[in-house]
């Protein structure tokens, strides 16, 4: 393991805009761009959340339990951010916000390299610093972005969380047992480009050149017809950022199929949430909303 000084303090730190970010992801944005990520518009980083969704469950493969979700903690959510980290940095988050007792606003944590593109391809429309895909500190699984950053400060720091200066919102995890994700993002989608891609494959080396960067623009905001769920179903449940994808939809036409209500728009809402309940409901199963195999078995 190497220590999370080493990745974050010795190399150049560029300090991106993240208030400016964050302004940008207060948009209500719902569904990802029917498009490819080139021709995204810039409202926000929702609009790349299928393929986004995609990235972050082929690195959790690749990582089994190195990347985690901390939704499960006394924290609120923005709409566009998703929150994961790397175990021990989680550890840290959850002592600190039992230590003030008090609800987290979160506006960012992990941001995947899609929607570093979508910055990073807009940097030219302000005179703000946007670190190339890879790159930022948000790749590592060692940052975050919250509301209220001074009344958290001594909390934070505490258990290991340190203020980037001259970004106000921002924190990093800075202790033993991290890894540098920042390759292994990159990675994720450079072997999810090539099992859609088999004729135009690229290199699976890390690294973010000018082969990953055209790939990256060229792929689908929605994500690709192959996903990473295909083989090992993940789980479904009522979140934030909505899950979408593939397997939303075929969960909604069984759902359809076994005579609930429901919409088949691929998106996992409230109404989604209502309709996986009464399923559970009716077959026996603990009314959760949560589509693990106990209920996926029920409705094979």
């Amino acid at each position: 393991m190497t220590n999370s000084s080493d990745i974050l303090f010795n190399q150049p730190v560029i300090i991106e805009a993240c208030e400016e970010f964050v302004q940008r992801d207060m948009l209500e944005v719902r569904g990802s761009f029917p498009g490819l990520l080139q021709d995204a518009p810039m409202s926000s980083t929702a609009v790349v959340n299928g393929l986004s969704q995609q990235l972050i469950y082929q690195l959790q493969l690749m990582m089994p339990d190195a990347f985690v979700s901390f939704d499960d903690l006394n924290v609120d959510l923005l709409d566009a951010a998703f929150p994961y980290v790397q175990t021990p940095a989680k550890e840290a988050l959850q002592r600190a916000i039992q230590d003030r007792g008090q609800t987290m606003q979160v506006n960012s944590a992990y941001r995947t390299i899609a929607q570093q593109m979508l910055l990073y391809n807009d940097r030219f429309n302000n005179s703000n610093p946007v670190a190339p895909p890879g790159t930022s500190n948000h790749q590592t699984g060692l940052a975050i972005d919250i509301e209220d950053a001074r009344g958290w400060e001594s909390y934070l720091m505490q258990y290991g969380w340190h203020p980037l200066p001259g970004d106000p919102p921002h924190f990093d995890y800075i202790g033993d047992g991290t890894i540098d994700l920042r390759s292994n993002s990159i990675l994720a989608f450079q072997q999810l480009w090539n099992q859609n891609n088999p004729d135009a494959k690229i290199s699976e080396d890390g690294g973010f050149g000018p082969q990953t960067e055209d790939a990256l623009n060229r792929s689908p905001a929605q994500g690709f017809a192959k996903a990473p769920w295909d083989d090992k179903p993940r789980t479904l449940r009522l979140a934030m950022p909505r899950m979408e994808g593939s397997d939303v939809i075929k969960l909604q036409e069984g759902l359809k199929k076994a005579g609930v209500v429901v919409g088949v728009d691929g998106e996992f809402g409230p109404a989604t949430d209502t309709a996986v309940k009464e399923f559970q409901q009716k077959k026996g199963l603990k009314p959760d909303g949560i589509v693990a195999l106990k209920t996926r078995e029920q409705m094979a």
